[in-house]
C-alpha cells in the first residue's frame, strides 16, 4: 500500500514536470524596436572624468526642472522626476457635456470630470559607463517614462518616452553644461 501511494505521488510528480511553462515562450524575448529605442537613448561623449559628466547632468535637470531623486556616484546613475499639468481644455469640455447628458438623462452618478487627465510624472534616468575604445570617452544611457493621472489619482497612462528630438535636446544640453563643467575648471 505504502508503495502504491509513494508510486502515485512520484507520477503526479513528473507528471508536473512535463507541464508547459506557467509564463509565454516569447516572456523573455526583446521586441524588434528595442536596438532602435537603445541606439536613440544612447551616444558616446568625451569628458575629464565620470564626475563631470554626473555634475553636468544634475545641471542640465535643475535647468529641466527636475528634482533629483537620487545619485548612485559609484555607478555613474542619477535617476530624477517631475510632476506638471496634463490638463486637455478640449477634453475637459467633451466630459463636461458628457455630464451635461447624464444629468439631462436622470443620472445621479455623473463624475465624468474625474477621468479627465491631472498630473503627469516624468521619469529620467542617466547611466554614465566608461567606454571601451577610449580612456577619456563614456556611455551615457538617459532613458525617460512619462505617468499620466487623472483627477482621481489614477494611472491613465504608462508609456516610455520615444521621441528623437527630446533625447537629442537632453543630450546637446549635456553636452553645452559638459563644455561649461569642464571650461570652469
Amino acid at each position: 500500500m505504502y508503495r502504491a501511494i509513494m508510486g502515485a505521488i512520484l507520477a503526479l510528480g513528473f507528471a508536473g514536470c512535463a507541464a508547459d511553462p506557467p509564463y509565454p515562450e516569447d516572456a523573455l524575448r526583446l521586441e524588434e524596436c528595442t536596438l532602435e529605442v537603445r541606439s536613440l537613448q544612447t551616444r558616446k561623449i568625451e569628458a575629464p572624468s565620470e564626475a563631470a559628466i554626473l555634475r553636468a547632468m544634475i545641471a542640465v535637470l535643475q535647468d529641466m526642472e527636475f528634482a533629483v531623486d537620487h545619485i548612485e556616484k559609484p555607478l555613474g546613475l542619477i535617476s530624477a522626476s517631475k510632476v506638471s499639468d496634463a490638463d486637455d481644455p478640449g477634453e475637459q469640455r467633451m466630459l463636461f457635456f458628457l455630464e451635461l447628458l447624464c444629468a439631462a438623462g436622470g443620472g445621479y452618478d455623473c463624475n465624468q470630470t474625474s477621468t479627465a487627465n491631472d498630473k503627469q510624472r516624468i521619469f529620467l534616468t542617466m547611466v554614465a559607463l566608461p567606454s571601451f575604445s577610449g580612456s577619456n570617452e563614456y556611455s551615457v544611457r538617459i532613458t525617460m517614462q512619462r505617468n499620466i493621472l487623472d483627477k482621481g489619482g489614477r494611472v491613465k497612462v504608462l508609456e516610455r518616452i520615444t521621441v528623437p528630438e527630446i533625447y537629442e535636446a537632453a543630450f546637446d544640453n549635456l553636452r553645452k553644461a559638459l563644455f561649461i563643467e569642464v571650461n570652469q575648471s
